[in-house]
């Protein structure tokens, strides 16, 4: 399957034609990872390894990006974290474009204002794989939206990067950790239900972090690209309001007890506050 084949939305149409995507990995990934995922190449010359300097500029404008979109949330990367996770053992793969395509204002937040011809990556997913077969964990999604103004940002650039992403690891399994705070989750939901692991997980920086999982397939994946897709209408049994603790650690001692719940859709609670979660029991 090819997305040159589909009848994709117009803004993917856009992305793909004004953007470039890249890869960062150590070489000896990238036999395992499929370099042109759904027909769409990354081009050698955006095949790059952080242990050469020639990705530095490549990396410096990753860390630009990660300090616009989780610097407020304490979880902005170290350096050492996106090498030891996910630059070296795992993937970033995201889209770019040259800094004299880009507004003046995106080259200050980038700091690349003398450099016309440097990469500039305007997103990115990092993932890591897992020792579970053909499964990988998702990292860092985050998308240059942040600070592109206007008829300048690149509607639906994070959901094409992560659909693209997740086909370039050939995975058939992805894990991942979100808020329930988040208004990604919509996003994440557009790739397949996310089957809840835990809802209360203390083992993050934060506590009411859900751990999901995602079966993969090609068609789920390409599915919210195509014109005419439409959000899931299904109705939750549960609803689940983000700010509801009860609600979340209700679910979580039901999880620990052996009950299995996906998420199925998002439903929207106006412009500024986060959606409430439809769950649906499927188990236990």
């Amino acid at each position: 399957m090819e997305l040159s084949q589909l009848d994709l939305q117009p803004r993917f149409e856009k992305i793909l034609e004004t953007c470039e995507p890249y890869l960062i990995s150590y070489p000896a990934n990238w036999p395992e990872l499929d370099l042109e995922p759904f027909g769409v190449t990354v081009p050698e010359e955006h095949r790059y390894t952080a242990t050469s300097l020639s990705s530095r500029h490549v990396v410096d404008g990753l860390h630009q990006l990660d300090a616009v979109t989780f610097g407020d949330q304490e979880m902005l990367m170290p350096r050492w974290v996106l090498f030891d996770c996910g630059e070296f053992p795992g993937i970033v793969f995201g889209f770019g474009r040259r800094a004299r395509d880009l507004p003046l204002y995106a080259r200050e937040a980038y700091r690349v204002v003398d450099d016309d011809d440097v990469y500039v990556p305007l997103s990115m997913w990092v993932a890591v794989r897992c020792a579970e077969k053909d499964a990988w964990f998702g990292h860092n999604l985050s998308s240059a939206n942040l600070i592109l103004k206007g008829e300048e940002r690149l509607s639906g650039l994070a959901v094409l990067t992560k659909v693209l992403a997740v086909k370039l690891t050939k995975g058939r399994t992805q894990y991942g950790a979100t808020q329930w705070t988040s208004k990604s989750i919509d996003l994440h939901l557009r790739l397949g239900d996310m089957h809840i692991l835990s809802a209360y997980t203390p083992a993050h920086t934060h506590p009411e972090t859900l751990s999901y999982r995602i079966d993969v397939t090609d068609d789920n994946l390409v599915r919210s690209l195509r014109q005419g897709w439409t959000r899931p209408t299904e109705a939750g049994q549960r609803i689940v309001d983000p700010y509801d603790h009860h609600a979340i650690r209700t679910l979580h001692d039901e999880i620990e007890r052996g009950a299995k719940w996906r998420l199925v859709r998002t439903e929207a609670q106006g412009p500024t506050l986060p959606p409430k979660l439809h769950l649906r029991c499927i188990g236990g």
